[in-house]
């Protein structure tokens, strides 16, 4: 009896050990300063869908890197860009300024380093949009876009013709 109650604990010590060990060099296996995730082509297909711009719209008087897209409130808009990286507000390359300027570094899978986003609320009664997000050069020559602005419902330009009805129900869907 003694020896059966021995042997199963030389086996659960042993079966601890192996677990530990097996953890351990998973964990090397998979260690990487990356999220696992290529940020940058998720990136590409919030924005962009068979090579034509989806998530926003390029208005006349912008230069043609330049989209923007409507919000009802800059709560929205926060809440827009987080939609644009993998993880959203849980994204590890996230950094936040006191005045509410995020900054978002995208890797690859691996952890090599994309570029980097970066969302400025804007307070300035002198500026249509209620935000801005400015992507690096290296995200530009990606998608093709430098600069996606946030307009609120009540500042986009209309047109007189449901302009902003017809965009709305696009984004939308």
């Amino acid at each position: 009896m003694l020896t059966a109650v021995c042997s199963w604990g030389v086996i659960l010590l042993t079966c601890g050990f192996m677990m530990t060990t097996m953890t351990a060099c998973g964990g090397d296996d998979d260690d990487t300063s990356g999220n696992g995730i290529d940020d940058l082509a998720y990136l590409q297909k919030r924005i962009a869908a068979d090579g034509k711009l989806v998530y926003g719209v390029q208005l006349g008087t912008d230069s043609k890197d330049v989209v923007s897209r409507p919000v009802i409130t800059t709560s929205d808009a926060l809440s827009e860009f987080y939609k644009l990286l993998p993880g959203g507000i849980a994204h590890q390359g996230l950094t936040t300024a006191a005045d509410g300027t995020i900054t978002c570094k995208l890797t690859a899978a691996d952890g090599k380093p994309q570029g980097t986003i970066t969302y400025r609320p804007s307070s300035s009664e002198t500026v249509y949009y209620c935000a801005e997000v400015t992507f690096s050069s290296e995200i530009k020559k990606a998608t093709g876009i430098s600069c996606l602005r946030y307009i609120l419902h009540s500042r986009w330009p209309e047109d007189g013709n449901g302009f902003l009805k017809d965009i709305l129900d696009v984004i939308k869907q």
